[in-house]
């Protein structure tokens, strides 16, 4: 009780010593970390709009000439490709008033990019020089005749449009002052300015057009015109054959030294050094009309060595051979089938267990007299009780080419004795959960298809 003697001091006394000693202030402010979003206010500018493309300049035409040893001159200038256009400038962002002593951060708008800043459209390229045929006897006439066949010029690219303006910020930092139960605290905001647009990338520049090509005749006589590919129906390819040609070209360099001093045209040119003829004619052998396939319409070609080829449409597998008697070239078709129905397979029935096990598989197509056949099979068993895991797991009891002894075939179906497979009996066992991959291999002449059948069951 000693402790709380004290005297206590009077109200009176404590007013005089206030007005004597200076209080606390009563309100501490301190300043509060930044806010971590920011609202916009105003709208952003449009991306301005891109240049559009020059235009590519023409090519000159070909032309031929005989030469006579009179000096002549021949303009084959290609045409120049347009210039592209320059994107447009972004719009400047729309700038509201900035809002006054909000209690979050602001953002002003960004400008618009300038298409990117509007990107400036690519320059058009220039158009080719024209080709030129010369008939010629005497090789001094070449250099009577002077030649520009320059290719035109590219077209510039158009500038990228600039950026548009951002907005700017009229007040960059505030604070707002905020109470609760007395005590006061004062938050601290800012506005940050708006981003200019990027300015938009230049268009590139057009190429050159590339200078005409110098052919060579030496003789006075025009060529004759050559047919060196030709695609047929089936049926007229069938009825009579087609006569095919082609002209042939030797490539050489140093084109301008053979021209007048000042000749523009491709250094490399081409020499004519004669020409190539034969017949084409298919014949047919196949087992099977030739009615369902006359719409068919194969193509047939000669080359250089004056071969002919033979080339028929990916959607058919034809098997064949080709003979050469004389200027006669036939492909004799001896089997024929529609790709898509090398592979329309699919599981017959399935019966017996053990070793006696077979599984069936039935061409729907019904092509199988016309198509070798080959099976690859992958066989798996499950392990442990299904029925104790969800998660079922396999095991590879066998993996490779199902031996030919173990297939029959009676028309359009296949009958695979799996069950005299060189593995466990076990694995063919009744009830037995298996899963069954079978790819099939279908193939005629140099075609080919593979085609996959699966299935999970109990044996």
């Amino acid at each position: 009780m000693h402790r709380w003697s004290r005297k206590l001091i009077p109200l009176t006394a404590i007013a005089l010593l206030g007005a004597a000693i200076p209080l606390a202030p009563r309100v501490v402010c301190p300043l509060a970390a930044y806010a971590q979003s920011f609202r916009s206010f105003g709208s952003a500018g449009n991306q301005g709009r891109n240049g559009r493309t020059g235009t590519p300049g023409q090519s000159a035409p070909a032309q031929t000439l005989w030469l006579d040893g009179t000096p002549r001159q021949l303009n084959l200038i290609g045409g120049d490709g347009r210039d592209g256009e320059d994107g447009e400038r972004g719009d400047r962002a729309y700038c509201s008033n900035q809002p006054r002593d909000v209690r979050y951060d602001l953002q002003a708008p960004d400008g618009g990019n300038g298409g990117n800043g509007g990107n400036g459209g690519n320059g058009g390229n220039g158009g080719n020089g024209g080709d030129v045929t010369l008939y010629y006897t005497n090789a001094a006439d070449l250099r009577q005749l002077l030649v520009n066949a320059a290719g035109g010029r590219g077209g510039r690219g158009g500038r990228g449009g600039l950026g548009g303006e951002g907005c700017r910020c009229r007040y960059t930092s505030w604070q707002v002052e905020t109470c609760n139960n007395g005590n006061c605290t004062k938050e601290r905001f800012v506005c940050r300015d708006g981003r200019d647009g990027y300015s938009g990338r230049n268009g590139s520049d057009g190429q050159t057009g590339q200078p005409g090509t110098l052919r060579l005749v030496n003789q006075s006589e025009a060529l004759l015109a050559e047919a060196p590919t030709q695609t047929l129906a089936l049926d007229s390819l069938l009825q009579q054959p087609v006569r095919l040609s082609k002209n042939l070209w030797e490539d050489r360099t140093g084109a301008r030294s053979l021209l007048a001093p000042g000749s523009v045209v491709n250094n490399r040119y081409q020499v004519y050094i004669g020409r190539v003829e034969a017949e084409a004619q298919i014949l047919w052998e196949a087992e099977r009309s030739p009615t369902a396939f006359l719409s068919l319409s194969p193509t047939v070609a000669i080359n250089d060595a004056g071969e002919v080829q033979f080339r028929f449409p990916e959607r058919m597998w034809v098997a064949g051979r080709r003979d050469r008697t004389d200027t006669l070239t036939t492909y004799t078709i001896t089997n024929i089938v529609r790709a898509a129905d090398a592979t329309r397979l699919n599981w017959g029935q399935r019966s017996g267990s053990g070793r006696s096990f077979t599984m069936a598989v039935v061409d729907l197509a019904g092509e199988s007299d016309y198509l070798n056949t080959q099976f690859q099979l992958t066989y798996r068993t499950a392990l442990g009780d299904p029925r104790d895991n969800h998660r079922v797991r396999y095991s590879t009891r066998f993996d490779g080419a199902v031996p030919n002894n173990l297939v029959t075939r009676d028309n359009n179906r296949f009958e695979l004795a799996l069950g005299r497979l060189p593995i466990d009996g076990d694995a063919f066992r009744q009830g037995t959960l298996v899963e069954v991959e079978l790819k099939i291999l279908r193939s005629l002449g140099s075609n080919s298809a593979t085609q996959t059948l699966t299935w999970r069951g109990r044996v």
